[in-house]
């Protein structure tokens, strides 16, 4: 990876997490911040007449359900200051089943100046842990965008960061190699799906790109180890 992105911090149900350099962290040909998409939503967004004034927003992700009953959803609320600064505010809220009320088990941090938005990928096989993944970056900066994977499990009520990805993808293609990371979904209650690609385009410095297609692994989480994604063969009748 060419750059790295300084340490920061989210608050994940009642644990302070660390989010190391992410590999992931790019700044895009094109803007993704969105009025409506609770992964990228903003305060401001890009239109055919350049930057729109800043404006409060809320968005939720699809309702996702497990195989056990469990029920989920994302929440971003984007506030905007009198100074027009703005505030993002990311939640996920969980019920045990159908008519069960929904309380929030995962609240963002939130920071004046610094965006966050959600994204929903799925629950686990086994129905009880949920996959997601939170996008950071700062309003007013080039710097890119962060992207921390992270486990919401219905049993312990906890959520924890997916750590080591960006560390053993960088050894698997070596060093100064820059890619894009995300988190696809589950291939067993044990292992993730990462699709790995290459990063967006950056004149400001020398890039060294490492993937021309996008390829796809799984990644043990217990293991902390990477393998080639095959994909499932079709049923012969």
């Amino acid at each position: 990876m060419g750059t790295m992105r300084a340490t920061r911090f989210l608050a994940l149900a009642g644990l302070v997490v660390a989010l190391g350099p992410c590999s992931s962290a790019q700044k895009s040909d094109q803007p993704r911040l969105s009025a409506t998409d609770p992964s990228y939503l903003s305060c401001i967004v890009f239109s055919r007449h350049g930057w729109t004034a800043p404006a409060p927003r809320s968005a939720r992700t699809l309702l996702l359900e497990s195989p056990t009953g469990f029920r989920a959803y994302g929440e971003v609320r984007v506030a905007v200051h009198g100074d027009g600064s703005c505030e993002n505010t990311t939640t996920i809220h969980v019920a045990s089943g159908v008519g069960q009320k929904f309380r929030i088990v995962c609240p963002t941090a939130a920071s004046t100046n610094n965006g966050n938005g959600i994204r929903l990928i799925g629950w686990s096989p086994s129905g009880d842990r949920l996959l997601a993944e939170v996008n950071l970056w700062t309003y007013d900066s080039d710097a890119g965008y962060d992207h921390v994977p992270l486990i919401y499990n219905a049993h312990t009520d906890s959520a924890k960061e997916i750590s080591g990805v960006d560390q053993v993808v960088s050894r698997h293609f070596g060093p100064n190699c820059e890619f894009e990371l995300a988190v696809t979904g589950w291939k067993t209650d044990d292992q993730i799906l990462v699709k790995v690609s290459q990063s967006p385009t950056d004149g400001s410095y020398e890039q060294h790109f490492c993937v021309k297609s996008p390829l796809t692994f799984v990644f043990g989480l217990r293991s902390k180890t990477l393998q080639a994604y095959q994909l499932p063969l079709p049923n012969k009748d």
